[in-house]
């Protein structure tokens, strides 16, 4: 007897559990639904068990992302949290990739650029990690430091020749446990995006999930830091990066909206859970909209502590590496579509190796999809390390946006 008594142990608790979800959520605001559901995701396994011996295994898409037995029970009696299907599967994907690992080192170890001259260097990558959020307002572009002018930086943009490039120079970091890709064969097939006419509409969303944060203060580069490495000032973090693709972008005639929303603070837990929703209103008020490009920068750090860059010089330049990172559903989330997003993001890598055979870190194949099913154009772009500084950065942006801009034009209907 002490195995069913174990599990209606178990039962009862665990209904009880549920009980208080229905109750906070009843009562309080959502933040403490979350909170509460947040708590009680860890112990799922015996509610699984249970019902599981009661009324044998059911499909439940809730199920790949962690939400069963009385947990799920609780979210669907919650009009709150049930009204929000996708978002609560966003929040679960993060907590089970985050767990309980400090923002700046959620992702798999890379080794340190062999320029930065160590081999102690552990990369943590500030990683594409619910509650809704409307986008705030854009605000007035910050004055760019590059003062583009249309008709040269647009002529430059195009001499790009991303064909030039060939699969064998490509290369991709896979990390999922299960996913392959075929760099040939997805770069000699069709192109699956297209894009509507710079009139018809906006065809380009930049937005940044962990909008604060910043780079290595130098030079006239000082900021107040939130957190390490991290501002809510506009003018230094990623809203700053952001707004010098918009620029060469629109230099090139492709119509760009900058969504500035700081969705990562004052709570970094729930960033992807916002800015999916984020995302979400602008391609419903946009249709036009076919890239997203969800924009971050990286983090290098050492056993000391200390904040690697990767570096590279172009036309006598210092320059900030960029990283691609393509999400898949490795993760159990849907996102059957995601070799789609891949062969798009090779050719962008194709072009940005075009300009600068350094410029490009690998592609970073990911389990996770970090919002990237909303469109066949997502892509995270990590611009530089929390190590590089503001205007490597920059540099780093500019390039990434004039390759990016012959394969978007290239797209276009």
């Amino acid at each position: 007897m002490k195995q069913p008594n174990k599990l209606l142990r178990r039962g009862v608790a665990l209904v009880s559990a549920g009980a208080a979800v229905w109750l906070t959520a009843q009562t309080a605001d959502l933040s403490g639904a979350w909170d509460t559901l947040s708590s009680l995701h860890a112990g799922e396994g015996a509610v699984t068990a249970l019902l599981e011996a009661a009324l044998g295994e059911t499909e439940d898409p809730l199920e790949d992302v962690g939400l069963e037995g009385v947990l799920r029970l609780a979210v669907e009696d919650t009009p709150e949290l049930a009204a929000q299907g996708d978002a609560v599967a966003a929040w679960l994907e993060e907590e089970s990739s985050a767990g309980t690992a400090d923002p700046e080192s959620e992702a798999p170890p890379e080794e340190a650029p062999e320029a930065d001259g160590t081999d102690e260097a552990e990369a943590a990558s500030s990683d594409p990690k619910p509650e809704e959020s409307e986008p705030e307002p854009e605000p007035e572009a910050a004055a760019s430091s590059s003062d583009l002018e249309p008709e040269e930086d647009a002529a430059e943009a195009l001499a790009v020749d991303w064909g030039s490039v060939s699969a064998d120079a490509i290369g991709v970091d896979n990390n999922t446990g299960g996913k392959s890709v075929d760099v040939s064969a997805l770069l000699s097939g069709g192109m699956p995006l297209k894009l509507q006419s710079a009139e018809a509409g906006p065809q380009i969303l930049i937005m940044h999930t962990h909008t604060t944060e910043a780079y290595a203060m130098s030079g006239d580069d000082v900021y107040t830091e939130t957190d390490t490495s991290r501002t809510t000032d506009e003018n230094y973090n990623m809203v700053r990066v952001g707004e010098e693709m918009k620029a060469v972008f629109e230099a090139c005639g492709l119509s760009v909206l900058h969504d500035t929303t700081t969705y990562d603070y004052p709570s970094y837990n729930g960033s992807y859970g916002r800015s999916l929703a984020g995302i979400q209103a602008y391609l419903e008020e946009y249709p036009t909209i076919a890239v997203v490009l969800d924009v971050h920068r990286d983090a290098l750090i050492g056993s000391d502590g200390t904040a690697y860059a990767t570096t590279t010089e172009v036309d006598g330049e210092a320059v900030a590496q960029v990283m691609l990172v393509v999400g898949t559903n490795d993760s159990g989330l849907e996102h059957p579509n995601w070799t789609d997003n891949m062969a798009v993001a090779l050719r962008l890598q194709a072009a940005m190796l075009s300009l600068s055979p350094d410029l490009a870190r690998d592609i970073d194949l990911r389990s996770q999809r970090f919002n990237q099913h909303l469109t066949t154009g997502s892509v995270l772009v990590e611009v530089g390390t929390s190590g590089n500084t503001l205007q490597e950065a920059l540099a780093g942006a500019r390039l990434f946006a004039q390759a990016a801009a012959t394969v978007y034009l290239d797209c276009v209907e």
